[in-house]
This record gives structure tokens, sequence and C-alpha cells, in this order.
């Protein structure tokens, strides 16, 4: 890996930015855009061994994949599964697998890709960086699609705490049955509970790592039972050990992301 990498994080996204990667199998419950920094392809392996070499990409949440970046700089764009960018997203990728996409789309944003590569860019034009790139694979800017208030309830739960939550206690704060409240959410967010608050787990303390948290404190702050179940998700999410964006990546939480819990629809 090169020596420059950094990692911005909002509340309903996160930008990773690195001159190269390699990674094994990993699948995430994001939706990542992929995009070359430079116009050079990088190199994306479906599970079924389907390789494809492209500038950008498309990957639905959890599509495994393998991924190498070689020297041509990557952005990796993630984006919460309960937010408004994800839907936007989603009607792209209509459920399908990795999609490659025409970097030719983002026109005049990539001459901004090689200065946030570097660290050039300020938060506040990173995160507009980051909502061009939405609106060029989406096809328009970001509109407000509310989400049903009772799914939005069990949201700020499950994001406002890091103790585990019960699909009993969920279900009560949504005034619906078990069964009724896990169809519902997986209906409008796209994920299952159980995959959203281990994604909210894995936000949570990717966030510690901006205060210099030892791992096992990142840990349980994050809601994880210890380190060593932290290491285990990262590498599945990432391909990467948490000891790795803790030591050899620069870590940079908006000032909002500190108040991990309000409505992400409204960020």
């Amino acid at each position: 890996m090169g020596q420059h990498n950094f990692l911005h994080l909002w509340d309903d996204r996160f930008l990773y930015l690195t001159p190269e990667i390699h990674s094994g199998l990993t699948a995430r419950s994001s939706a990542t855009l992929l995009v070359s920094a430079v116009g050079r392809p990088f190199r994306l392996e479906a599970l079924d061994g389907t390789c494809v070499r492209c500038e950008a990409a498309l990957v639905p949440p959890h599509v495994p994949r393998r991924l190498d970046v070689d020297g041509g700089g990557l952005l990796s764009l993630n984006v919460d599964p309960a937010s408004i960018a994800y839907r936007m997203l989603a009607r792209r990728t209509g459920g399908q697998g990795i999609q490659v996409l025409d970097a030719q789309c983002f026109g005049k944003l990539r001459e901004a890709f090689q200065p946030a590569l570097e660290g050039a860019l300020t938060a506040r034009q990173l995160r507009t960086l980051s909502a061009g790139l939405i609106e060029a694979v989406a096809g328009g800017p970001e509109r407000d699609s509310a989400l049903d208030p009772r799914v939005d309830r069990v949201l700020r739960a499950i994001r406002e705490s890091a103790e585990p939550q019960s699909l009993a206690r969920l279900s009560a704060i949504a005034c619906l049955s078990p069964d009724r409240l896990t169809h519902l959410f997986a209906q409008q967010v796209g994920v299952s509970i159980k995959r959203y608050a281990l994604w909210s787990k894995v936000r949570r303390s990717v966030q510690q790592f901006s205060g210099g948290r030892r791992l096992t404190d990142a840990a349980l702050d994050g809601g994880f039972t210890d380190a060593a179940h932290m290491s285990r998700t990262f590498q599945n999410y990432f391909g990467l050990p948490p000891s790795f964006l803790a030591s050899q990546v620069s870590v940079i939480t908006d000032a909002q992301s500190h108040a991990w819990g309000h409505d992400l629809a409204a960020a």
C-alpha cells in the first residue's frame, strides 16, 4: 500500500482515497462506487471468477469482489444503506451485480480526483465531490425520499446505542410484529436488520480511529464483543485489518458525524 491513505467520514457515507489496494474477497452493507483517480483501469473479480478491468464501477451491497488497484489511485465512495444517496444508487443497480460505468459520465469532476487523492481538498470540497459522483451515476441530484417513520425509529435506535438491540425491543419501538418489521425494514432499507446493525458497528468503530483510540477500546465502543470480532468483520468488509486503518490511514471525521444517531435522511 502507498503511504498516503485518507478516509473521510460523514454520517451517510465515507470516502476512502488510496494510491493502491489489493484486497481478497470482500463484501459490505454499503453500495460502493469505485473510480480510478487518473484514468488507469483497475481490476475487479466477482465471486464466480468473472474479471473486469475498468475505470469506474458500482457494486451493490453484499456483492463479493476482489479488487486490485496498481498505483493509479482509487476513490472508493461507500454509501450508508439507510440514506437518500443509497436509494438513488439502488435504483441504478436494480439489484444486479457489479456494474461497469463509463468514467466519462463524471465530466469535470475528474479534475478533482488527483487533488483529492493527494489530500489537497477541504472536507467541504470532498463532500461536494461525493455528491457530484452520486448525481453523475444516478442521473440527477439527491432528492428526499423519506423512509417509513416506523423504520426510521428503528434506525435511530440501532445507531444511537452500541448495545445489542433485540428484535423484540425494535419491534416494540416500531409498534409492529417482529415478522412485519423484518419484512418492512428489508424492503425499505435494502438490507436486513442484522446486517444494518453490523454496519453500524463498523461505522461507529471507524469513527473512533480519528481520535487515536486503542483497537480494543474502538471495538467495545463500536459495539463489538472484542477486538478479534472487530478484526474479522473489518477483514470481511474491507480486506484490511483495523490495525491498518488505525495506523496507516488518516481518518477525518466531519463535525456532524460525532452526533451519530441523527436522521441520515436529513444529512
